[in-house]
């Protein structure tokens, strides 16, 4: 068993390990860490729903009436109303005939592509897909090829010549690590001029990103872990499509479902955003303030496209050294490295969310001041 030390020792030689770090929470933006008060630039709760005190609430009631967990799998006696709610509502907000809930958004993406693809399949699929996309590319049996990252003509050369009897075309609205958005409507004229499926994954994409050319796709999945402010994942598709998910997806089929209480505080989650737009205008008036600040230091970064602003470092101690100098001075910004991006592009993920002030984002402000320098 000496490869479990080596390799571990490895690890740490290349500045690639990992380990725990438990933070106790004030709020959804402030936390402490080993004794000392952080302000969090990492996280996804983008519109600060989690701490939402309707959110809060519709959670205690249904924690009163049905407890904390639902006891089975969806197609046993794990669903209730809740569950249907949710999905009712998750459907009309994305503009698909129906949706179905997971327990997590990973499993959404594992069993939703692995139920509609085979070993007669080909998927054709953006070089930077998360991992639960790649995963499940993997465990579908399916043929696939890649694609340089939006580079959109290569990936029509790739479908051109698929020879496929049923051909998936993968892409994320939202790419989490580089926070670029994806051309959906070109990739729409891609599937539909090539006769594919089109699946999205929408993870950092809903409630932050409005993309009109998202009804387009075949498939959409996203996470409830995110702007949603709480856990879980979802599938939207037409009725029939999503029947054969439901009777194929293998994660929905054999995993415990959501309990209730996630159900309705999400389902509020969802209420919230439509009815309270001004959480989405505080987020994007945060995000260019972020934005303008980094670039007055003289960071190179894209315009922004979503919550999600990175700071390419390169080297991965270089990375977590910034990681270590933000932490003396009360930012809690994790450094990114590989696996999660490619070797050479270790970075500062830097996240904002409509729960930041005036004073955090001035706070990040001075910290990444001290890092340029």
């Amino acid at each position: 068993m000496n490869f479990i030390l080596e390799e571990l020792e490895e690890l740490k030689a290349k500045h690639l390990y990992r380990e725990i770090r438990e933070l106790d929470y004030q709020d959804g933006t402030h936390a402490s860490y080993r004794g000392k008060a952080m302000t969090l630039f990492c996280g996804n709760d983008y519109l600060g729903l989690s701490r939402h005190p309707r959110v809060k609430a519709a959670a205690i009631r249904a924690i009163e009436k049905m407890g904390v967990g639902a006891g089975a799998a969806r197609l046993t006696s794990g669903s209730c109303p809740s569950h249907r709610k949710l999905e009712e509502k998750i459907a009309a907000h994305k503009g698909f005939d129906r949706a179905l809930v997971y327990s997590a958004g990973y499993l959404a993406n594992l069993g939703t592509l692995t139920a509609i693809a085979d070993e007669k399949t080909e998927i054709i699929f953006d070089k930077l897909c998360h991992a639960s996309l790649i995963d499940a590319v993997k465990l579908s049996g399916a043929a696939f090829r890649v694609f340089p990252h939006s580079d959109y003509d290569r990936c029509e050369e790739l479908l051109a010549k698929s020879t496929a009897t049923r051909k998936i075309l993968l892409a994320e609205s939202v790419f989490g690590m580089d926070g670029d958005v994806a051309d959906l409507e070109r990739l729409a004229e891609i599937k539909t001029k090539h006769n594919a499926l089109l699946f999205v994954d929408d993870a950092h994409g809903t409630g932050v990103v409005k993309i009109p050319a998202m009804k387009k796709a075949d498939i959409v999945t996203g996470t409830l872990s995110k702007a949603v402010g709480s856990i879980g994942g979802f599938a939207v598709a037409s009725k029939d499509l999503a029947d054969l998910i439901l009777n194929r997806a293998r994660p929905f089929m054999f995993a415990t479902a959501l309990p209730p209480m996630i159900c309705e505080a999400a389902y509020e989650a969802f209420c919230v955003m439509e009815e309270e737009p001004a959480l989405f205008q505080k987020l994007w008036s945060n995000i260019h303030a972020v934005y303008a600040e980094l670039k007055k230091l003289g960071f190179e970064l894209e315009a922004p496209q979503s919550a999600v602003l990175p700071v390419i470092l390169g080297d991965e101690k270089k990375a977590l050294d910034a990681f270590e100098q933000l932490l003396e001075q009360g930012i809690f910004v994790p450094a990114i490295r590989y696996p999660t991006v490619p070797k050479g592009k270790a970075r500062l993920r830097i996240t904002v969310s409509a729960a930041h002030t005036d004073a955090d984002i001035q706070k990040l402000t001075e910290a990444m001041r001290k890092v340029k320098s």
